[in-house]
C-alpha cells in the first residue's frame, strides 16, 4: 500500500500506473436521496474511490453527488471513478453504448476503471446475482469472451475509460482471459472477507499483476421478497433491464459478531467492521464497503493510524468454514428459495437476524 500510511490518501498501484485509492464506497443497494447524500458524505469523510455499476440503477444520483462536489474543491481527477458493464451486454456495439450511458449518468467523460460485472452472460437478474448458466452456456460464453474483452480494449483506446477489469472472475477463467487479452486486467473485484478469502485466487491475480478488490468485504445483503425503487432511473439504451431496490436482510451480522473479530475490535475499540476492512487493506487488497449511514461511512474509513498484529492477523486467517455467499464457489446450505444461509456453519445466525429500512448499509 502506498501513500502516507494512516491517511485516507492511502492507495495501491495499478498496472496501468493509475493509482486506486485504497477504499472506496460502493454503491449497491442504494438509491434516491439516500444514494447522493451518501456519495456527498464519504467524500467529505475524505473517500476518493465511488464503486457504480449501470444495475446499480443510481448511477444519475452519483453523478448529482459528483456534480456538486465538482461544483466545490475537488476536482474530476481527485475522484477515482469504476463502474461496470451488466451480463446482457455481449455485442461491441452495445458495450461501447453502454459506457456511454454510464458517462451520460455520471455527467463525467471518463471512467477510471471499468468492469465485466460477471464473467458470463446472462438474462437479466439482480445486479449481483450470478448468471444462471448451465455447462453448455458456460463455453459458448468462452467463445464469446475475446470478441467482448476485445471490444473493452477498445473503450481504451476511444478514451472512455482509464483501465478495464473484470469482476467475480475465478482462477480458471482469469487464467482463460489472459490467453488473448492484449491489455491485462488492471483489477478484479470480486467477493472477499474473512469467511471468503480466496487466498488462491489472490495470489494469481498478484502474480499477474491484477489487484484485486473487495467488494463485499463486510458480507452481502441477502434480497427479501418485498421491493422497494431507489432510483430515479437515468438514461437508458431501449430494451436495456432496470432494477428495483428490494429491503434486505443482512447476512454480514453473524460474521461481525464472530468472538475473534469481537476481540480484536475490543482490543483497539474500533468497530468490528473496522477490523475486517482493516484486514483486508493488510493483504493488499482494496475494499469497497456499502452504507448510507453517515455514522457508517465515517467509521469506515477509519482504518489507516492503526494495524492488525500478526497473531490477530493469523486468527483472522484461519477462520473456518469458508462461506462463499453468492456466486460459484460453495456455499454454507444456500437456500436458493429463501434466500438465506441456514445450517451448522459461523453465518446460520442470519436466518433469525431482520434489518432494518436501512440494514442494506
Amino acid at each position: 500500500m502506498k501513500g502516507k500510511i494512516g491517511t485516507p490518501g492511502s492507495y495501491f498501484l495499478l498496472n496501468t500506473g493509475a493509482k486506486i485509492p485504497a477504499i472506496g464506497l460502493g454503491t449497491w443497494q442504494s438509491g434516491g436521496e439516500l444514494c447522493v447524500d451518501a456519495v456527498k458524505t464519504a467524500l467529505s469523510f475524505g473517500y476518493r474511490q465511488i464503486d457504480c455499476a449501470h444495475l446499480y440503477g443510481n448511477e444519475i444520483e452519483v453523478g448529482e453527488a459528483l456534480a456538486e462536489a465538482f461544483r466545490g474543491s475537488l476536482k474530476r481527477e481527485d475522484i477515482f471513478l469504476a463502474s461496470k458493464l451488466y451480463c446482457t451486454m455481449n455485442s461491441i456495439n452495445k458495450i461501447e453504448k453502454s459506457v456511454e450511458v454510464s458517462l451520460k449518468n455520471l455527467g463525467v467523460s471518463y471512467l477510471d476503471l471499468y468492469l465485466m460485472h460477471w464473467p458470463e452472460s446472462s438474462a437479466f437478474g439482480d445486479a449481483t446475482d450470478p448468471p444462471a448458466h448451465s455447462g453448455s452456456e458456460y463455453r459458448q460464453f468462452l467463445k464469446r469472451l475475446k470478441t467482448t474483452w476485445k471490444a473493452m480494449e477498445g473503450l481504451v483506446e476511444l478514451g472512455l475509460v482509464r483501465a478495464i477489469g473484470v469482476s467475480n472472475f475465478n482462477v480458471q477463467q482469469i487464467k482463460e482471459l489472459l490467453k488473448f487479452a492484449k491489455i491485462v486486467p488492471a483489477v478484479n473485484q470480486v467477493e472477499l472477507h474473512p469467511f471468503w478469502r480466496q487466498d488462491e485466487l489472490v495470489k494469481v491475480c498478484k502474480s499477474r499483476g491484477i489487484h484485486v478488490s473487495a467488494h463485499t468485504p463486510l458480507g452481502v445483503p441477502a434480497s427479501s421478497s418485498g421491493s422497494e425503487s431507489g432510483s430515479s432511473g437515468g438514461e437508458d439504451e431501449p430494451g436495456t433491464p432496470r432494477i428495483s431496490f428490494r429491503r434486505s436482510r443482512s447476512v454480514h451480522g453473524p460474521m461481525l459478531k464472530l468472538s475473534v473479530v469481537a476481540e480484536i475490535a475490543d482490543k483497539h475499540k474500533k468497530t468490528p467492521e473496522q477490523v475486517i476492512l482493516r484486514w483486508g487493506l493488510q493483504r493488499g487488497t482494496s475494499v469497497l464497503p456499502c452504507s448510507v449511514k453517515p455514522d457508517r461511512i465515517r467509521t469506515n474509513i477509519d482504518i489507516f493510524n492503526w494495524s492488525l498484529s500478526e497473531d490477530e492477523w493469523n486468527r483472522l486467517n484461519q477462520i473456518e468454514p469458508q462461506v462463499c455467499l453468492f456466486g460459484n464457489g460453495p456455499l454454507n446450505n444456500f437456500s436458493e428459495t429463501s434466500g438465506f444461509v441456514h445450517g451448522s456453519g459461523p453465518l446460520q445466525a442470519v436466518y433469525e437476524m431482520e434489518d432494518d429500512a436501512e440494514s442494506n448499509s
